[in-house]
């Protein structure tokens, strides 16, 4: 399909508006802010970074948008304010963040190799209980600079009460609404740094692994996954559960990457919402083809996914495009889904009940559940208060 003048402005114009929204370039590194945070009552969480983004000239940026030719390593400490909101990441609309009422960035830490990264991960995994000993892996989507990604991460860890290891990877967006095509490259070019990603941390302490994957994320998820298996790629520890939030993935290409995972497609879980207008927008510029995180839930549990869909979900964005964290129900949600590991519920009589039972156990608000082939399922959910 091809997009005329007037479509092509329309496009721009709505991606400015409707696309994973972008922090500012600055929140907080490079200021000398850490020892403000001493005094004040807030959570501190330390994220461990890998990607493939080049270091940027301005110190308090960390990280550009432009691609690395080697993965980089690093970690960040991110604080939470004690007046914190479910599902939001309070920010200052102007100036510099107080970290009484805002999430600050601060103490960056540049690893010179991957065995000072897995040492320094192995030492926050012995701090955790026995049990608690996870590694979540992240990877964010479209339009999101270093930042965002580090900031939505923290907020996902926090509203999510996971208590194990978490791991940023981010790819070379450019946090520009207008660089799709610059942002897709860069996912296809950051599966090479994720497998050297997935082979480190095989190589750590880790009781088990999970994975959440947003958006174009998804892309270098999936890429990542099937190279993986083709190689027989087998880490020490399980992996868990992979949540694919809103994936931005062609569906046709989409159904021959779930084709290649063979079973480890029982450990997906597959976030949906018909209303999602980046998604929308996104199959406009891809010539009219379904993306996977809007097509049908039934040709998705025909593959043997487990389907969520949330297209019932209030959301407080105008997008819908990120309910995975924005809503306060899903996030929590999602929650109790890591915590669970990959235990289903063995009384069960099929596929679809198990999903219910070990993953949406005490949301009140199941309103449909339907069959799917091959060991898939759906869910679809109404907005509801989730039992803690």
């Amino acid at each position: 399909m091809r997009l005329s003048i007037r479509q092509i402005i329309t496009v721009s114009a709505l991606l400015a508006l409707t696309a994973c929204a972008a922090a500012p370039n600055l929140v907080g590194l490079g200021h000398g802010n850490s020892s403000s945070l001493i005094s004040t009552d807030v959570t501190t969480q330390t994220l461990f970074v890998a990607t493939s983004r080049q270091r940027s000239k301005d110190a308090a940026e960390f990280y550009s948008g432009e691609r690395s030719q080697v993965m980089q390593l690093a970690s960040v400490n991110v604080t939470v304010p004690p007046n914190h909101k479910t599902g939001q990441i309070e920010q200052p609309i102007s100036g510099q963040p107080d970290p009484k009422r805002h999430f600050t960035i601060a103490r960056p830490l540049v690893f010179d190799g991957g065995t000072a990264f897995r040492s320094n991960l192995n030492q926050a995994l012995a701090n955790r209980a026995v049990g608690d000993r996870s590694v979540l892996v992240f990877v964010h989507g479209y339009n999101t600079n270093f930042s965002a990604a580090v900031l939505r991460l923290a907020q996902f860890v926090h509203d999510s009460k996971f208590k194990g290891v978490p791991v940023l990877f981010t790819w070379a967006s450019r946090g520009r609404a207008l660089d799709y095509a610059y942002d897709t490259n860069s996912a296809l070019q950051a599966r090479f740094y994720m497998l050297e990603l997935a082979r480190m941390l095989a190589d750590t302490e880790a009781e088990s692994f999970s994975l959440v994957a947003h958006s174009m994320g998804n892309l270098v998820t999936l890429e990542t996954m099937t190279a993986l298996r083709k190689a027989n790629f087998q880490p020490r520890a399980p992996l868990n559960s992979v949540i694919l939030a809103s994936p931005d993935v062609d569906i046709d290409l989409f159904r021959e990457q779930i084709r290649e995972l063979g079973p480890i497609k029982d450990r997906l879980f597959i976030l949906i919402s018909q209303d999602d207008k980046a998604l929308q927008l996104s199959r406009t510029i891809a010539g009219g083809v379904s993306r996977a995180g809007d097509a049908d839930p039934e040709l998705l549990a025909s593959m043997g996914l487990k389907v969520v869909d949330l297209s019932k979900i209030d959301d407080r964005s105008n997008t819908n495009h990120s309910k995975f964290a924005d809503s306060p129900e899903i996030v929590q949600l999602i929650g109790r889904r890591l915590r669970a590991g990959n235990t289903l519920n063995t009384n069960a009589s099929s596929p679809t009940q198990a999903l219910v039972g070990s993953a949406f156990r005490g949301f009140t608000r199941v309103q449909s559940v339907l069959p799917g082939g091959g060991g898939g399922g759906i869910v679809t959910l109404g907005s509801a208060e989730p039992q803690n």
